[in-house]
């Protein structure tokens, strides 16, 4: 008997293993193996068995590492188109969409060795070098990352080997696997024929009475000892039996509240009985639901999941990030078995993950929800799946295996004949375009729940401010003026600027002297209440600098504005105004981000200053004001979506205000006021937008018209990065020739972020419509240009282009 495996190593292909005949009887597709691998062991999936092979000198398996399988053949099919459309091996994919659990692995020991003389390492590459060696006997190379606090460090750790300055070495180590614990049970005719001790006496009076026990449970509510309970198993009186403990994950929120039966308007009826004949059909159907802000859209969702969940089904509830979860679990769980919920992030703990894929598994869980991993979580009979706020960019993937959960979403429930629900009320340009062409059902909800009125929208002409006032200043005589009038009503307002930190850059106004960080090419923020200056990007920090480092000079210039700065600024205008921030900064710790939330629900904030997060979702009653500081950020950014994504981010935060009996405003202060993006938010119009961009997008062949492949490369190496590149754009182009130039190659160019954490970047697209085409050369040009020291990313149907 053989095995196929999948191999978490760059290698796109399966290799063949035989089976000893110990193990052939536990051999199934979908458990994990442990292998030899050249020098290395390694732990990879079965994809399928054979009988036969005609290979020469093929190794055994070294151990079967599951009882039960993490995949079967519908869920294999859908990893494997992954695999092929995304151009990431098929073994890297599983381990990446997988909780890791019982696997075995190799891991890497990082050790000190003497450097040359002549060794010259870089700033970043001494910081490695002064832990590893503080450290003479080495260590993980997952203890160095953590003590460095520098995400790209496996990279320099890398760079450090090739260069002979550190010593690599691989270790064996056993991951996490089943909990256990020991329950005792009492064998009562045994004991009723023995002379016991007055505290063995206890423990069997407790156990006749309560039944069997958890061992230290037992312990303590008898007094007994291990000693105790060891003699009664010696004595026969005892058995013990290990029964296996599933890790949870606390679905408690400070936002808790009980689920209201909620009466649905027409609209929302309307949704709500084409979505359950869609399931009831069986059969694959994508659902577009336009819903404007307010709209009820989540009613929907849950009378929909009630359904199915009726009718023996089960479904996935995708929400964008974890910042939604709090308020959605709290309501989630007032309505369904909790016991029969599954949540699903990045936040949760591995082992954890582990737990809940094998329940799913074995049937247990017949609701998930969560963040964009949630998606692959292994229901048995799916029959719905529901992206929440379809358009927003946290379903991508920027990293590694780069795909986009929406669009993964519509395949799945295609491979399981399930209804997938893209819900938004800014749909992306894309999704609008296939239901507007009939590739998607399209259901409407126009009108808010109630018939509550969308927010009036102002748009301040920031311009004619900066005339008034000889600078533009950082909140507009309007926006001013509505704050004070909220305030005196007693209402709370939301202001937001999707720029954390104290200042956008700083600059010596004597010699022009930037301050940037060492590691990346942008700007350092300052952060007043740390006296510090960071890099948002690899988190590099230094202590804020009075003097200029170039020139001693002392006129440090402050340009543009952050959360903190903002936050200044209307402690300055308000100081009886009690003021809070949401941003990455404030909500670091576990737990911070529910008690704003939960403090602006209870009343005891009265202006909310936050970056993107807080345009997700929430629902407060009593925020009548909202405020875009500025709505250039999003609209100058070097993307084709820009515009789409500036009027997402309008509407969305827009859609904060007004939600409870009062009438809510949004000011939005812009450079540029006669933007069809802003425009069109003004008046609450998707489809005249849509109608816009749509024809910019054709024009210029962007998706949905065209495709896009995009190569990044990235090195430590600034010169080898630069000759890759042009090899690799060369190489590009005589393959395109090769096919008639069916398809465009763009670049490759610097990135726009040209170095982050260490390393440099450049970037190449491949447009077209021809996908297959495109795929081949890209697969191509993967296999000849990838090295160990130039990493290449292929990013299919790219979000960020930075």
């Amino acid at each position: 008997m053989f095995v196929n495996v999948a191999l978490n190593i760059p290698a796109d292909k399966l290799f063949t293993y035989g089976v000893p005949a110990n193990l052939q009887s536990a051999v199934q597709t979908g458990k994990r193996v442990f292998v030899p691998f050249g020098r290395r062991k390694l732990t990879g999936f079965i994809i399928d068995i054979v009988s036969s092979s005609k290979l020469k000198d093929v190794k055994t398996i070294s151990e079967i590492l599951d009882e039960e399988t993490f995949f079967d053949a519908q869920d294999l099919k859908f990893y494997k188109w992954i695999s092929d459309y995304f151009i990431y091996p098929l073994g890297k994919t599983l381990a990446e969409l997988i909780p890791a659990g019982s696997g075995k692995k190799d891991f890497q020991w990082i050790v000190p060795i003497p450097a040359p003389a002549d060794a010259k390492p870089t700033p970043l590459q001494k910081i490695l070098l002064d832990i590893v060696h503080a450290h003479p006997h080495g260590l993980a190379l997952s203890e160095l990352i953590k003590k460095s606090n520098l995400k790209n460090a496996a990279s320099i750790a890398r760079t450090l080997h090739l260069d002979g300055l550190v010593r690599v070495r691989e270790r064996e180590k056993k991951q996490l696997g089943i909990l256990t614990q020991k329950i005792i049970l009492l064998n009562d005719s045994a004991a009723d024929q023995l002379k016991l001790t007055p505290r063995q006496k206890t423990v069997v009076d407790y156990l006749k009475n309560s039944g069997p026990a958890e061992l230290h449970a037992l312990m303590a509510a008898t007094s007994a000892t291990a000693v105790v309970v060891k003699k009664l198993m010696e004595k026969g009186a005892l058995s013990v039996r290990d029964e296996e403990v599933i890790r949870k994950t606390s679905m408690d929120s400070t936002l808790a509240r009980p689920s209201p039966d909620i009466l649905l308007n027409d609209e929302q009826k309307n949704a709500l009985e084409n979505i359950c004949r869609f399931t009831s059909s069986a059969t694959f159907k994508p659902v577009l639901l336009h819903g404007v802000t307010g709209s009820g859209k989540t009613e929907v969702y849950l009378c929909a999941i009630d359904y199915v969940l009726k009718m023996g089904g089960s479904a996935i509830y995708l929400v964008p990030e974890i910042a939604l979860t709090p308020q959605l679990i709290a309501r989630i769980t007032g309505r369904f078995d909790s016991d029969k919920i599954a949540v699903i992030h990045s936040g949760i703990a591995e082992s954890v993950r582990y737990d809940q894929w094998r329940q799913i598994r074995r049937g247990r869980i017949n609701l998930v929800i969560g963040a964009r991993s949630a998606l692959f979580a292994p229901l048995p009979d799916l029959k719905l799946i529901i992206v929440d706020e379809e358009h927003d960019a946290s379903y991508k993937q920027d990293d590694r295996l780069c795909y986009h959960a929406r669009d993964l979403a519509v395949v799945k429930a295609k491979f399981s004949n399930a209804t997938c629900v893209l819900g938004s009320a800014t749909p992306g340009v894309r999704t609008f375009y296939n239901a507007r062409t009939k590739k998607y059902a399209h259901l409407e909800l126009t009108r808010r729940v109630n018939n509550k009125p969308l927010p009036r929208i102002d748009i301040v002409d920031m311009k004619t401010q900066k005339e008034r006032h000889g600078k533009a200043p950082i909140l507009s005589d309007t926006l001013i003026a509505a704050l004070k009038e909220t305030l005196a009503r007693g209402e709370q307002a939301l202001l937001f600027l999707n720029k954390r930190g104290y200042d956008t850059f700083l600059v010596c106004g004597d010699c022009g002297y930037n301050f940037s960080c060492p590691n990346c090419a942008v700007s350092l923020k300052s952060h007043l209440a740390e006296n510090v200056v960071k890099c948002h990007y690899c988190d590099y920090s230094q202590k804020a600098m009075p003097l200029c480092p170039k020139c001693r000079g002392s006129r440090i210039l402050n340009y543009g504005t952050g959360t903190q700065k903002l936050e200044v600024e209307l402690q300055s205008l308000f100081p009886e105004a009690r003021i809070s921030r949401m941003d990455s900064d404030t909500t670091a710790r576990r737990g911070s981000q529910e008690k704003i939330l939960h403090a602006l629900e209870q009343k005891k904030i009265d202006i909310l200053v936050g970056t993107q997060m807080i345009t997700k979702g929430h629902d407060f009653p009593s925020i009548t004001l909202v405020g875009v500081i500025s709505a250039d950020t999003s609209l100058n950014m070097p993307d084709f979506r820009a515009a789409e994504k500036t009027f997402q981010m309008l509407t969305q935060v827009a859609g904060r205000g007004g939600r409870g009996d009062k009438a809510g405003r949004v000011i939005i202060q812009t450079f540029n006021p006669q933007h069809y993006a802003l425009r069109h938010t003004r008046g609450h119009d998707y489809p005249s937008f849509y109608e816009e961009e749509i024809e910019f997008r054709k024009a210029l062949q962007y998706p949905p018209f065209g495709r896009i492949i995009n190569l990044r490369l990235s090195s430590a190496k600034q010169a080898v990065l630069h000759q890759t590149a042009q090899e690799l754009g060369r190489n590009a182009r005589e393959l395109c020739a090769q096919h008639g130039n069916a398809v465009e190659i763009v670049g490759p160019a610097e990135s726009p972020l040209a170095k982050i954490r260490g390393e440099y970047r450049r970037q190449m697209m491949i447009k077209g419509n021809d996908g297959k085409l495109m795929h081949a050369i890209a697969a191509g040009l993967l296999e000849k240009h990838a090295t160990s020291t130039v990493k290449i990313i292929i990013d299919v149907d790219p979000e960020n282009f930075m």
